[in-house]
């Protein structure tokens, strides 16, 4: 997997669980803490990516 793919999955999954909040959200439910975990996750994942690239191309300049 390439780190564009890797970064569109962590953005893609961080997507799909904020549709599922919203479609929640017209229940009247609220996110669950779990969920929020694994959000916060794939954020951290994703930025932690672009970290390490922008680091590399810091290097390589």
């Amino acid at each position: 997997m390439t780190r564009h793919d890797a970064l569109r999955d962590h953005l893609t999954s961080l997507k799909v669980w904020i549709e599922h909040w919203q479609t929640d959200r017209l229940c009247n439910l609220i996110p669950t803490e779990s969920s929020l975990i694994l959000a916060k996750a794939h954020a951290d994942s994703a930025l932690a990516l672009l970290d390490r690239v922008e680091a590399e191309q810091k290097e390589a300049a």
